[in-house]
């Protein structure tokens, strides 16, 4: 379920961040991050990964350490130092309602604000969420009512666009793949080709 999540959360980070004029790299970037977005729920009890109803105050507070978690286990891998900060604040606000640092507006790297409206539009349409899904239109009236408070306004209006324009093709959702985007031989091609060169 969270790996279905993370590769649909991917998808649609990546083809903002092209929108809205991101490099190649900073793209992979954002692309990287999504991926491992939620890795951090690795401390998470199954009583909180299959709850189906709404957790108690001690279960929030787990599930608010996960940014950090995660943060901390990818910073571990050489040269995902950026990947780490990004993850780190997936959760923060525009209105620095967020956690875990309360981070306002400009504050919030650009690629976690990115991640964070496809995480929220994810988690409303998708059939393997614990709340019933909702339409995309639904969800697309739902991002306009927090854009600006929860989720940055641009990256809301250019995922929207995005969503409105591709119509059902742009909706990659359900055949998302985790194996597919996480390509993990290709990373690690690109990752020993340096070290080869340099040898």
């Amino acid at each position: 379920m969270t790996a279905r999540h993370s590769a649909a959360v991917a998808r649609y980070s990546r083809e903002i961040a092209k929108e809205m004029g991101l490099s190649e790299r900073d793209q992979d970037i954002v692309h990287t991050a999504a991926l491992l977005h939620d890795i951090g729920k690795f401390i998470f009890p199954d009583s909180i990964l299959f709850a189906d109803a709404k957790l108690s105050p001690a279960d929030l507070e787990i599930v608010r350490r996960h940014p950090e978690q995660g943060a901390r286990l990818v910073a571990r891998i050489e040269g995902y130092g950026p990947v780490a900060e990004i993850i780190l604040a997936h959760h923060e606000r525009i209105d620095g309602n967020g956690y875990p640092n309360g981070l306002i507006g400009p504050q919030i790297p650009l690629a976690a604000r990115i991640i964070s409206v496809a995480d929220t539009y994810d988690v409303m349409t998708s059939r393997d969420s614990y709340r019933r899904p909702v339409s995309s239109r639904e969800a697309i009236e739902e991002l306009r009512r927090v854009s600006n408070k929860q989720l940055d306004a641009h990256v809301v209006d250019t995922f929207v666009g995005l969503l409105e324009e591709r119509s059902v093709t742009f909706r990659h959702a359900d055949d998302a793949d985790f194996e597919r985007e996480l390509a993990l031989a290709r990373r690690v091609r690109d990752y020993a080709a340096p070290r080869l060169a340099a040898a």
